[in-house]
């Protein structure tokens, strides 16, 4: 430049580019994270907003554990909650609707319960005490019940669906993973079925030992085996699997099960918490000084 003076053009198009770069970074990061930003509030005819429920799912659930501090630290879980308490579940037009809400309730519940008695390690430490399982201290629908009433008087005698103990979570790790999305009646049969699938396919819950020829399941299907009788008469959960299962050795185990030729066994269940956070780093105590020390139907 003539006369003295100074150019400045260089500068001015790094200081824009310096500008415009984070801002597109951070466009791209939103777009990331958009399916846990707040939702719009939208509750169906019970008075409940699944979309909150979804949101904190995906917002604090990663392969299966969970975030607990994160979820009491979020108030629209708080806010989830309440909305149990006071749902209307008759003002529901489907069976499918009225189970998907249950099945939310339930895993919202068991969450809750791990939050309010601070347990960092097993939901049941005490085998004298009242049971984690049979504590009324959860509102649904008006009415104070425990988790063992909504499992086994509202949903499995009402509702006949044997897929439901792959959906509900007990916050144990052995228990089928917590799906990190809300159950909807429009699509409860196909995200049942997904998680069947899961389940199935799952060295955790399904698995045969090829060295001593036996077939290993998870101690759900002991508990609770009797459930899958009526849809499957021709071998019960053993056909459910056989039906599911991608592995060929598997499948032709439950086939020779079922004809009482492979032996079956259960898996010892670790009552170990779900929980994203390390219980030796967490602090607290094993289980608010309750637990049932039983299965969760008894």
């Amino acid at each position: 430049m003539s006369n003295g003076e100074k150019y400045y053009g260089g500068f001015f198009w790094v200081a824009i580019v310096s500008f415009i770069v984070p801002v597109f970074v951070a466009i791209a990061a939103f777009n990331n994270i958009q399916t846990t930003t707040k939702p719009k509030p939208n509750p169906d005819a019970s008075g409940v907003d699944h979309a909150i429920w979804d949101y904190l799912l995906k917002a604090y659930v990663t392969d299966g554990l969970v975030d607990y501090d994160g979820l009491k630290r979020d108030y629209l879980f708080r806010e989830y909650i309440r909305e149990l308490g006071a749902a209307d579940p008759d003002a529901l037009k489907t069976d499918a609707e009225k189970l998907a809400l249950a099945c939310n309730a339930y895993n919202a519940f068991v969450i809750n319960g791990v939050i309010t008695h601070k347990i960092k390690e097993t939901v049941i430490p005490d085998p004298d005490t009242l049971g984690f399982f049979d504590l009324k201290e959860h509102i649904f629908a008006g009415k104070t019940i425990s988790l063992n009433e909504l499992e086994h008087e509202m949903i499995r005698p009402v509702f006949k669906e044997p897929r439901v103990h792959v959906a509900l979570v007990c916050a144990a790790r052995s228990c089928p993973s917590i799906r990190a999305e809300a159950y909807v009646g429009s699509r409860i049969d196909q995200q049942l079925q997904d998680q069947s699938i899961q389940f199935a396919n799952n060295k955790t819950y399904v698995e045969f030992k090829a060295d001593s020829g036996e077939l290993h399941l998870s101690s759900i299907l002991d508990w609770y085996g009797s459930d899958w009788d009526e849809q499957f008469p021709n071998g019960g959960y053993l056909r459910w699997i056989a039906d599911l299962t991608t592995d060929d050795a598997i499948k032709n185990a439950c086939e020779q099960a079922i004809a009482q030729q492979v032996t079956v066994k259960f898996k010892p269940y670790d009552w170990t918490l779900n929980s994203q956070a390390d219980p030796k780093k967490s602090g607290g105590h094993g289980g608010g000084g309750f637990g049932s020390g039983s299965l969760p139907d008894q």
